[in-house]
């Protein structure tokens, strides 16, 4: 195809192209549309942290969370060839472009930015393209992507009825329409996503030993400390009295694991400083820890309430187990097992 019928195919997406749709439904038909009429492989969209200090002791592959396709990465597409063009974006975002790994040209790109993440994609070149189309299909994504970042923004000054005024976290209200969207999301993506349910160990004996208003100050500090842990995608709700939930898209359960050992730690290492009145101008230090529990859809939930209750339920399980601990239901079978095989 020449360049010009490559330019006037471009700009007919451009003119007739609907972004409101959603990121999944809006990348699926930007790869078909460059499939059928650019003939290359499909995109994959990719994201890391703008702050390098979050990303300077790690690999490029470790360093990049793939939002898009992660069926091609070692799929379709070899795994040190997609190794490669990650590290290109994490040494110089501009320093992009057609790149050529082995027999095989890519072009790689930056697809748009928010306030702590770049964002860049990748497709497979098999034919000539000029490179004046390749900069106005890159235009054209991050011209969507700042519609997108507007419509964050809009959001978020919705979502000021779903947060709660404690921690200024999202609410239990917040939390269950959006479980509702999660499940809707696997049924049309087959996303799965996991669940997180954290309970503060012993809090009524805070609350009883000092008031009411240290309690409520620890629970903002928690919260705060409790966002650290969790990349920009990934939700987290404050369940009601000392019960926080996170919500993770696209993790499986054994990465929920992990994910719930890290904020196990984060709570343990950090000592909370909380002022016990406005006439102490004293810190009084809190050591805090959580017990929590880990459910995946539709691993182990068939629908939105099964999923809350099952990490829940886990959660209560950490405690009756010793408290301070991740506790997920394939370790609760397997203990069941054991118990069972011994008797």
């Amino acid at each position: 195809m020449s360049k010009d019928k490559d330019t006037a195919a471009l700009a007919k997406l451009m003119a007739t192209f609907n972004f409101l749709q959603g990121k999944k439904v809006t990348y699926g038909q930007i790869e078909r549309f460059i499939k059928k009429n650019f003939e290359t492989g499909p995109i994959i969209i990719f994201s890391c942290a703008k702050d390098t200090r979050l990303i300077s002791n790690r690999s490029a592959e470790e360093s990049v969370r793939i939002s898009w396709n992660k069926r091609s990465y070692g799929g379709l597409y070899k795994v040190e060839h997609i190794d490669l063009l990650f590290k290109k974006a994490l040494e110089d975002p501009r320093e992009l472009g057609v790149i050529a790994c082995g027999e095989k040209n890519y072009y790689l790109f930056q697809s748009g930015e928010n306030s702590t993440q770049n964002f860049f994609g990748i497709f497979e070149l098999k034919r000539e393209i000029d490179t004046s189309v390749l900069e106005l299909f890159n235009l054209f994504i991050c011209n969507v992507s700042k519609g997108w970042n507007r419509l964050d923004e809009l959001k978020k000054v919705e979502d000021l009825i779903h947060v709660d005024d404690v921690t200024g976290l999202y609410n239990q209200r917040k939390l269950l329409k959006d479980i509702e969207l999660a499940v809707e999301r696997y049924k049309e993506f087959k996303e799965v996503f996991t669940v997180l349910f954290i309970d503060i160990d012993h809090f009524k004996s805070v609350n009883d030993g000092h008031g009411h208003l240290v309690g409520t100050q620890l629970l903002t500090c928690l919260g705060e400390l409790l966002k650290t842990t969790l990349r920009e995608s990934d939700l987290i709700y404050r369940y009601g009295g000392d019960e926080f939930v996170m919500l993770i898209p696209d993790v499986d359960r054994e990465t929920g694991k992990l994910i719930g050992d890290r904020v196990l730690e984060a709570v343990k290492s950090e000592t909370f400083h909380v002022k016990l009145s406005s006439l102490n101008k004293e810190d009084n230090n809190f050591k805090l820890t959580v017990s929590i529990g880990v459910a995946t859809f539709p691993e182990d939930a068939k629908n939105q309430e099964e999923i809350l209750s099952m990490a829940d339920r886990m959660m209560y399980e950490a405690k009756k187990s010793g408290r301070g601990r991740v506790c997920y239901t394939r370790e609760i079978l397997e203990s069941v097992t054991k118990q069972q095989e011994a008797e």
